[in-house]
């Protein structure tokens, strides 16, 4: 057999059974549709049933295991070098701890930025201002007050759902949100710092290891 055989890992992989096949975590592609069917139910790894956990697999354990199985074949790799496999049993209480979590975090965001606002104003004395451009423009310093902190109001919140391009679960464009692309750079530097920190410690899965 002389087929070529393309994989393909990302950084990170989380997976919910403990006995892991190469389906769950790669993608591979070849011309050999038979082929490719086997070489996804090819075991890989076993964690501990019912316990977190999570390895550094270099993709040349990826590589040894399928050239156990079929020594003929060629393998091309084009994705990660090193990736992390995260094991997380499935849990009936997973999704309400994640709904409570989720809450939380929204009530936090939503009067911390409240506070943050509310002393930012207080800070560049802004009710001075709305006085002092009431009285210049309107020449009442109480009604006009009133008027430029709705409109000041309505147009910090017009402002935020732009920047942030989410209104609800819709996005306002095509475009990944301020927050979503410093997530992904968060994720992309924890995942680095794992598998470089790992790798330092020998810890990770190795040609040669079990």
């Amino acid at each position: 057999m002389n087929e070529t055989i393309y994989i393909k890992a990302p950084q990170c992989i989380n997976v919910n059974q403990p006995d892991v096949t190469l389906k769950d975590f790669l993608t591979i592609y070849t011309s050999d549709d038979h082929l490719k069917k086997q070489l996804l139910a090819i075991p890989f790894y076993r964690f501990p049933k019912n316990k977190k956990g999570q390895i550094i697999v270099s993709v040349l354990k990826v590589i040894e295991v399928i050239t156990k199985q079929f020594p003929d074949v060629s393998i091309d790799n084009l994705g990660e070098g090193d990736f992390i496999l995260c094991y997380e049993p499935l849990s009936e209480s997973k999704k309400m701890k994640e709904t409570l979590f989720t809450i939380f975090i929204c009530m936090v965001a939503f009067f911390g930025g409240g506070y943050a606002i509310m002393a930012y104003n207080t800070d560049v004395g802004a009710k001075e201002l709305f006085t002092y451009l009431s009285m210049f423009f309107l020449g009442n310093a109480q009604i006009g007050t009133v008027y430029l902190a709705i409109s000041y109001a309505v147009g910090l919140t017009f402002g935020m759902l732009l920047f942030f391009n989410h209104l609800g679960n819709k996005k306002l464009t095509n475009d990944p949100t301020p927050l979503e692309v410093q997530m992904r750079l968060y994720e992309k530097d924890i995942s680095t710092t794992i598998i470089k920190d790992t790798s330092r410690r020998s810890q990770n899965l190795e040609v040669g290891g079990e």
